[in-house]
């Protein structure tokens, strides 16, 4: 730390002044107190910034998902791109995808939030079929409010860091107040770029826009064999559908062979006895 002021002193010849600084500047405990009230300050000034927090309008952030069928999906997807350029929006993503029975396209619009309805209209134009439409709003007043707040926060702190800074007369304090300047500064950066997306996301609504094309790629002859199958098999239940419907009379008429085939073969053993009886006489 020594070594690091040191080689930000300029020439050599400071050096001396500021080693003569830290034998002969005492120890500053007005100052350790000001660094400590800083810190201890920033909770509740964070507080007070964020009930004092006040917002003109309400903050939303909008999203949505579309998908559906499409006959023409070269002609469909230049209609979404025209409806983007149109409306001042962009595309975050733009992929397409082909499987055995169909080719897939999703495109990721981010669309200024007061032309949302106005992008959805265009973009879908002439879809009346929906297999999938969903769009979600949420409430982000409170998440900002308390962001910007947090922010203002830390750069109050920032500042009276600063202020101290230009008063500290030991290289001590000089260091410690560095340290925590590094640190509030991280958390503001970690902060804005919090803020900043948060901005984003309400200042443009997020759509997916999913749309598919089927494949036919069924064989004439395959499709053939597979219809008189499906045939087949209605046949075959139709049948049955029958067959169960005349139960009864398919019964009666087992029950009356067997009672036939039964008086037949009772007449033949009869027969034979008789016969018998006769060659024995």
């Amino acid at each position: 730390m020594w070594l690091a002021l040191a080689g930000c002193s300029g020439p050599k010849e400071e050096d001396a002044s500021v080693a003569n600084l830290i034998e002969v500047a005492p120890q500053s405990p007005d100052q350790n107190k000001a660094i400590e009230s800083v810190a201890e300050e920033a909770p509740t000034e964070e507080v007070e910034g964020a009930a004092s927090g006040v917002v003109a309008d309400k903050k939303f952030i909008k999203t949505g998902r579309i998908e559906f069928e499409t006959d023409d999906a070269e002609a469909t997807r230049k209609t979404i791109m025209a409806s983007v350029k149109a409306n001042s929006a962009y595309v975050s993503r733009d992929d397409e995808n082909r499987s055995v029975d169909a080719v897939s396209f999703t495109i990721v619009v981010h669309v200024p939030a007061a032309r949302f309805e106005t992008f959805l209209a265009s973009a879908t134009r002439g879809i009346t079929d929906f297999r999938e439409k969903s769009i979600s709003i949420e409430d982000v007043t409170a998440q900002y409010v308390d962001t910007e707040s947090r922010l203002k926060t830390k750069k109050d702190i920032e500042n009276r860091y600063r202020a101290l800074l230009t008063k500290a007369n030991t290289v001590k304090d000089i260091l410690e107040i560095e340290r925590e300047l590094g640190e509030i500064r991280t958390d503001i950066e970690a902060t804005e770029a919090l803020f900043r997306q948060l901005q984003g996301d309400i200042k443009y609504s997020t759509l997916h826009i999913v749309f598919f094309k089927p494949i036919d790629t069924s064989n004439p002859f395959l499709k053939e064999l597979a219809d008189a199958f499906k045939q087949g098999v209605g046949n075959l239940r139709s049948f049955a559908v029958v067959l169960v419907a005349i139960w009864p009379f398919v019964l009666l008429t087992a029950g009356v062979v067997v009672m036939l085939n039964w008086v037949r073969k009772k007449r033949k053993n009869e027969a034979k006895k008789e016969k018998a009886r006769l060659s024995s006489e």
